[in-house]
């Protein structure tokens, strides 16, 4: 579990990655945003497309392998439903690291 000046800093990174797809041109391609790399993975925030039947969220969190192969994903209505997804994702993707440098050796 995180302490709170953890948490603190998830959040605002959250935020600060909000923004940043914000500005991003609806016509763009690129419609996502790195959020964190750990070992061979990737969590990025993405813009939502569609409307959802149960309500529009503001964006999804996905987390992504080194061959930007989904293999998680969240779809995120306010930016505190963000943190928990993040630091799930983070800890999925430090155990497959573990178990990805296991492997290797």
């Amino acid at each position: 579990m995180n302490s709170t000046s953890e948490t603190t800093l998830i959040e605002l990174r959250i935020a600060r990655a909000y923004v940043k797809l914000s500005c991003i041109p609806e016509d763009s391609s690129e419609a996502s945003v790195s959020l964190a790399r750990i070992g061979d993975c990737e969590i990025r925030m993405l813009r939502v497309r569609e409307p959802d039947l149960d309500g529009t969220p503001l964006f999804w969190l996905e987390l992504l392998d080194n061959n930007k192969t989904s293999i998680d994903s969240f779809r995120c209505h306010k930016l505190k439903d963000a943190t928990s997804v993040f630091e799930y994702f983070s800890s999925q993707a430090s155990h497959l690291d573990k178990v990805g440098s296991s492997v290797g050796n």
